[in-house]
């Protein structure tokens, strides 16, 4: 007790660590994760052990003074020699670092057949980012035949190993069920909606990539109430993204929901981009609807004016 008080004293805490070279998912520091998406995952080459931005901005991942490793105390080198040398040790974390290294072309030669390779090796050890890598390579065929089939069941395998990997599994398998749409097998693209919805979406499904393609996916699949929820969604997240708004302003134009047309063709003067010019053309058309929609009632057809008019908050028209 007394040799880890002195050690505590002299380096960060590491108290409650329990994560392992095999699975650096959760930051060793606060416990917090796992962490799906690399950009919030730090990985020391040494021992694989990873912190979230937090911890590692707060300086308890990194010794800066003497330049070591908090948890196996080596001197850090992030060197893709390190990174090889640990890989072929067999450390799932190492391989996928590997792969996504060759797939990048990051200090090697890029090799999308190399990155693919690795990414087996680290699936096969149970690595769920290592499987969400390949369910993306077999999508679009980059280092692999491009097999749909596969890279949905790599996705589903994901998710199933720990809910916090659920979402990019999502995103994955909305991809992959576009993909099918378009290749005009609407049995499996219906089959991999199936599947994403059997993941909880409302739950799960939190990133603004993933609700923008739920969205292109229920787009496909001809339900535009539901693909104008999640895009919706992503458009809230993602600060008014053009092409989100657009989408959105698209879909309440098929659902016959002009006025909420207009509200977005609004939002979409807030992106900074303004409207796509395969877009503008649709702008006069809405405010024609519009303007059409306050000249006439909508049950019987009689023309108003501004004295026998009333507006209702779907911005339709009935007479008094």
């Amino acid at each position: 007790m007394a040799a880890s008080s002195n050690a505590s004293s002299a380096s960060p805490s590491l108290e409650g660590i329990i994560n392992t070279n095999e699975n650096p998912h959760c930051c060793a520091v606060c416990l917090v994760g796992p962490v799906a998406l690399a950009g919030h995952l730090i990985i020391n080459c040494c021992c694989g052990k990873a912190a979230c931005d937090k911890c590692n901005d707060s300086g308890k991942f990194y010794d800066q003074n003497s330049a070591r490793c908090p948890f196996c105390h080596s001197t850090i080198i992030d060197s893709i020699g390190v990174i090889k040398k640990q890989a072929k040790k067999g450390h799932a974390w190492a391989q996928v670092s590997l792969g996504t290294r060759y797939s990048k072309g990051e200090n090697v030669t890029q090799s999308f057949y190399e990155a693919v390779r690795w990414f087996r090796k680290a699936s096969a050890k149970g690595n769920p980012r290592a499987m969400l890598n390949l369910s993306v390579s077999c999508l679009e065929g980059e280092g692999c035949s491009r097999d749909l089939a596969e890279g949905r069941a790599w996705a589903q395998k994901a998710a199933s190993i720990d809910d916090h990997f659920k979402d990019a599994a999502i995103n994955y398998l909305a991809l992959i069920a576009i993909a099918y749409a378009e290749d005009c097998n609407r049995d499996e693209a219906q089959s991999t909606l199936s599947a994403i919805l059997e993941m909880d979406i409302e739950m799960f499904a939190t990133s603004p990539t993933a609700q923008y393609n739920l969205g292109c996916l229920y787009d496909n699949a001809g339900d535009y109430s539901s693909a104008l929820k999640w895009i919706s969604k992503c458009i809230m997240q993602c600060d008014y993204d053009a092409d989100a708004v657009c989408g959105a302003m698209a879909f309440c134009w098929l659902l016959g929901r002009f006025a909420e047309a207009k509200l977005w063709l609004s939002f979409g003067s807030r992106t900074g981009q303004g409207i796509p010019d395969n877009w503008v053309e649709n702008v006069p058309h809405i405010q024609q609807h519009l303007r059409d929609l306050r000249q006439s009632c909508t049950v019987c057809c009689a023309p108003l004016d501004r004295s026998n008019r009333k507006l209702c908050k779907g911005c339709k028209t009935y007479c008094y």
